[in-house]
C-alpha cells in the first residue's frame, strides 16, 4: 500500500515475511478444517481465527512501516538539523514518523502473541500481573515446564537478538510512557547549553536494529503458529 509514496508497485511477500504468513495461515486451515458442533468450542476457534487473522494484518503494517522509514533514513546524509535543507528535513520528519510507527507496533505484535499464547495453552499470566507482555508469558512458560520445545526456541530468539531488541525496546517506553511536555522543554534546555546544533541520532544504525527486530518478530510468529498448528493438527 504504502509503496505508492516512491512509486513502487504493490509488495509481494518473500523471505521471513512469507514464511511467517504461510504459518499463520496454516494454522487457520486447520481450524477450519476442524469444525465442531459444541458450541463453546465453536466460539473458541471464532476467537482463535480473528486474533490469528489480525496478526497477518499487523505484520502487513509493520512491514510496510519499516520499508518507508528505510527509504526516507536513505535520503539523510547530513548530521546535524541545521545543515539540513528543506527537502531533507522533510524526509527526516516522515523517517523519523515511520521509524517510531514501526517499532511500537513491533512490540504491540509481540505483545499481542504473548496473550494469544496465554489464551492457548491456559497459562493463566494473569494471575501473576494484570498487564503482562510477551516477555512475562515466556517466563510463565518456563517457569511451569510448559511446551518446553517451543519456550526453547523464542528464549533462544530472544537471546541472540538482546542487544537491539533492548535498545528498540527502551525506545518505545520512552515514547509512549516517559515524554512529556517538561522533558522536552528539559532537553531542549541542555541542547542550548551545551550546542546551538542539534545533532541527528544514528539513523543507520536505528535501521539496522528495527531490521533485526523485524526479522525477529517473524521468525517468533513462525515458531509459535508451526508448533501450535502441529497441536491442533493431531488434536
Amino acid at each position: 500500500m504504502l509503496r505508492i509514496l516512491f512509486h513502487e508497485p504493490r509488495r509481494k511477500d518473500s523471505g521471513k515475511l512469507l514464511t511467517a504468513g504461510n504459518a499463520i495461515r496454516g494454522y487457520l486451515a486447520v481450524l477450519h478444517s476442524k469444525e465442531s458442533k459444541v458450541p463453546q468450542i465453536q466460539v473458541q476457534h471464532h476467537r482463535f481465527a480473528i486474533w490469528s487473522q489480525s496478526f497477518i494484518d499487523a505484520l502487513d503494517e509493520l512491514e510496510q512501516s519499516q520499508y518507508c522509514s528505510e527509504q526516507y533514513a536513505a535520503r539523510i546524509h547530513d548530521a546535524f538539523l541545521e545543515q539540513m535543507s528543506p527537502d531533507e528535513l522533510d524526509d527526516y520528519r516522515r523517517f523519523v514518523y515511520f521509524y517510531k510507527n514501526a517499532f511500537i507496533r513491533l512490540f504491540s505484535i509481540l505483545d499481542k502473541l504473548g496473550f494469544f499464547l496465554n489464551e492457548y495453552f491456559e497459562l493463566k499470566t494473569e494471575t501473576l500481573k494484570a498487564r503482562f507482555s510477551y516477555f512475562t508469558v515466556l517466563r510463565r512458560m518456563h517457569q511451569l515446564h510448559l511446551h518446553a520445545s517451543l519456550e526453547q526456541q523464542l528464549y533462544d530468539l530472544k537471546t541472540v537478538n538482546k542487544e537491539p531488541l533492548d535498545r528498540l525496546r527502551n525506545l518505545r517506553n520512552m515514547e509512549i510512557h516517559s515524554i512529556n511536555a517538561e522533558m522536552l522543554d528539559d532537553l531542549s534546555k541542555e541542547l542550548s547549553t551545551f550546542s546551538s546544533r542539534i545533532h541527528v541520532e544514528n539513523v543507520k544504525g536505528n535501521i539496522e536494529d528495527l531490521r533485526i527486530g523485524f526479522d525477529m518478530v517473524c521468525t517468533t510468529l513462525t515458531f509459535a503458529f508451526t508448533y501450535i498448528t502441529d497441536k491442533a493438527a493431531k488434536g
